[in-house]
């Protein structure tokens, strides 16, 4: 439980500061205008949701899967939303920021005392919370991995399986952490392994009846939570999937990703689009070589293991995507290197303030993700090599 009713206050009070920043720089066109005008800051995709379909009459952006458009066919429904920005913001906005307090108060809950400040550092206020979490509606998901996470190391296992659904509802990364909850549930004694051999390890592990039940009740929900909009509208329930796989890739050094030189290499053969599909295939490679050599590892490592990768080999490396690692590194139960925090965090920040003005500079912008990639790669060293302590497996 909770430490104090009054922790809890302090804990809603720093999440509201660390919040205002971003509100402030959002909540007014002419204030969006004037970072653009000045420094060439995005606006934010929370205003493109608004300025290129509410506005427009259309009640759901359709890059996004079925649980973002549900939420803004609820928002199409609210008088003046359509028409008015600020009234749009301010109400988005509050639904963000509940769903922002509700997942610091469960990392709170997770926490050792001699993790707080970790937390506020690592966390709360690191520069990627401070400027994304009003850009982009990726709370929404990551609040479904931080309870997710939560239930599991409470025994949960069927919670656990339904937020990871509804997560991968709201946007795909979610799904991507299933197969490390799935191999985590321990199997009954019956189940354990009787022999050496690979295979029979593997055909135990994957047909213990815990497992199977979470595998089950995971696809369950999450075909529940998408039928209505399948069978309502197909075409825009799909639109999202097949966006992703076959436009949404790096194709030049102006691309926030080091995939745009795997891009121009497919394309010299005549296949560049198949680019998206190559980088696929190296997280799953890498996904399984790593978590597989190193599963002896704590549960939240191999979660931080799992967003390394994704970043590292992620087609379009949208800065906001920082999030969901920050999540785990608060987390872990080693001390993380705050030289290779701030060399990811640092440049994530200049990203986002001078997007256009990169975006116009590919040098310097390769520059500027060069230093994110290190940054990853130190970190992913540090998740491997740190020592673990005796009660570390645990979590």
């Amino acid at each position: 439980m909770f430490n104090s009713k009054l922790n809890l206050w302090y804990l809603g009070l720093l999440s509201l500061l660390a919040l205002t920043p971003q509100f402030l720089m959002r909540m007014d066109l002419d204030i969006a205008w004037w970072f653009y005008s000045h420094l060439t800051t995005y606006y934010g995709d929370l205003w493109y949701c608004w300025e290129n379909y509410l506005n427009h009459g259309f009640p759901y952006p359709r890059e996004y899967p079925a649980g973002i458009q549900l939420l803004f066919r609820l928002l199409y429904l609210i008088p003046g939303v359509i028409t008015n920005y600020n009234e749009y913001f301010i109400i988005i906005c509050a639904i963000l920021t509940s769903i922002f307090i509700l997942s610091n108060l469960y990392m709170y809950k997770m926490l050792s005392k001699e993790r707080y400040a970790d937390f506020l550092w690592l966390w709360l206020f690191s520069p990627s919370v401070l400027i994304y979490i009003l850009m982009n509606l990726d709370i929404l998901p990551i609040c479904t991995i931080i309870v997710a996470y939560y239930c599991f190391n409470q025994r949960n296992y069927r919670c656990c399986a339904i937020l990871i659904a509804l997560g991968a509802t709201i946007k795909v990364f979610p799904i991507f952490l299933f197969p490390v909850y799935f191999f985590a549930i321990p199997i009954a004694n019956s189940c354990k392994v009787s022999t050496q051999r690979w295979v029979q390890h593997l055909s135990t592990n994957l047909f213990a009846r815990a497992r199977l039940r979470f595998l089950f009740l995971m696809l369950i929900c999450w075909v529940l939570f998408n039928l209505p909009f399948i069978v309502l509208d197909s075409d825009a329930w799909s639109f999202p999937y097949l966006w992703q796989i076959q436009e949404n890739f790096a194709r030049n050094a102006h691309s926030g990703s080091w995939t745009w030189l795997l891009f121009q290499l497919c394309n010299q053969l005549g296949v560049g689009s198949i680019s998206g599909k190559l980088t696929l295939i190296l997280f799953a490679s890498l996904y399984f070589y790593l978590v597989h050599k190193y599963w002896n590892l704590p549960l939240c490592r191999r979660l931080v293991i799992v967003m390394l990768l994704f970043l590292l080999t992620d087609r379009i490396y949208s800065p906001q995507y920082n999030l969901y690692l920050l999540v785990f590194l608060a987390l872990v139960d080693y001390k993380v290197n705050w030289r290779w925090f701030y060399l990811l965090e640092l440049p994530n920040l200049t990203q986002l303030l001078f997007t256009f003005y990169l975006t116009e500079h590919a040098i310097i912008l390769q520059a500027v993700i060069s230093l994110k990639y290190l940054a990853m790669l130190l970190l992913l060293r540090d998740n491997l090599q740190q020592s673990v302590p005796n009660l570390a497996g645990k979590d």
